[in-house]
């Protein structure tokens, strides 16, 4: 699948799961992106009613995270994912965005 389309699609993520549901296709496609350890990971983590854009979006969070945030403890979230670009937007605070990089085959946040 091409890059773009998960990009767009992934820009969902803070979407209510009414305005958006990812379709197995889809989440096949993404899967595909990602390293064997890193899909592995996914895989495992997506049961139990969580989504493989779900755990994508976690994961990202995580290495953020780790990477040692701009404000730690500040509340966070992933707003949209370019996969082709290997960059997120994370959302912190109210209208107060970043823009960050990450390996688009293991998801590791770059800083």
């Amino acid at each position: 699948m091409n890059s773009a389309r998960i990009a767009i699609a992934l820009a969902a993520l803070s979407l209510p799961a009414s305005a958006f549901a990812a379709t197995p296709a889809f989440e096949r496609a993404l899967l595909a992106e990602l390293d064997t350890t890193t899909r592995a990971e996914v895989e495992r983590r997506a049961t139990g009613g969580n989504t493989v854009t779900g755990v994508v979006g976690t994961i990202l969070l995580n290495n953020y995270q780790a990477a040692g945030p701009r404000n730690p403890g500040e509340s966070v979230e992933v707003v949209a994912v370019d996969f082709g670009r290997g960059a997120a937007v994370i959302r912190r605070g109210t209208n107060v965005f970043e823009v960050v990089r990450f390996d688009p085959r293991t998801l590791r946040v770059q800083r």
